[in-house]
């Protein structure tokens, strides 16, 4: 599995505590993406061996498999399933699974969220996989998403709405948390290549 990401200011670089976890760095660089932050090292090499064997060990879908089995990528939803198809969340809202227990209260802690998170999804993007240019539905993910990114780097094209020639391209570390607000969230689409190789900075992923 190359990356997964659990569905995260103003352009300045500076040192942050993750509460809970080790020291991070904020690393929203002098991109000026107005609303992102990433958040570096947000879980521990143990937590994220941890995440991937819970997640191993339960039922991937698409690729044929329910829900959503048109999807060429295998994805997992919990608290509920939201369907691509239909653009719509389906069927009755559950608890999250006590594997991500941790996590929903590193996310408070750090004020992330201002209440619990409720909705998870999980997508595995093998290489030369990508996701095409997008804006999170906002009447029904609200105004902050987050993504987390294992086992793997993972480089991410922002690109405005009603102005194209902005385009920013983003470095999410293996491990790392990012935290989309504000114009980030709203104003630009978000997107993966399907490049097998990624070069940002002068260096090749």
């Amino acid at each position: 599995m190359e990356n997964s990401s659990v569905v995260p200011d103003a352009g300045l670089v500076q040192n942050a505590r993750t509460q809970g976890c080790i020291e991070t760095v904020v690393t929203a660089p002098t991109h000026g993406l107005q609303g992102l932050q990433v958040l570096s090292e947000f879980v521990t090499e143990d937590e994220e061996l941890m995440l991937i064997q819970e997640l191993d060990a339960r039922q991937w879908a698409g690729k044929g498999i329910d829900p959503n089995p048109e999807m060429k990528r295998r994805h997992q939803h919990y608290g509920g399933v939201f369907s691509y198809r239909l653009r719509k969340v389906v069927g009755e809202m559950e608890e999250l699974p006590s594997m991500f227990g941790f996590l929903t209260k590193r996310l408070l802690d750090n004020k992330i969220y201002s209440k619990r998170p409720n909705s998870i999804i999980v997508n595995e993007y093998e290489a030369g996989q990508g996701i095409m240019p997008h804006v999170d539905a906002p009447k029904l993910f609200g105004p902050t998403i987050t993504a987390l990114s294992l086992l793997s780097d993972c480089v991410m094209t922002f690109q405005h709405t009603k102005d194209p020639r902005l385009v920013y391209r983003i470095l999410l570390p293996r491990r790392s948390l990012m935290v989309m607000n504000e114009s980030c969230r709203y104003d630009y689409k978000h997107s993966i290549s399907k490049d097998l190789i990624e070069q940002v900075d002068g260096k090749f992923l």
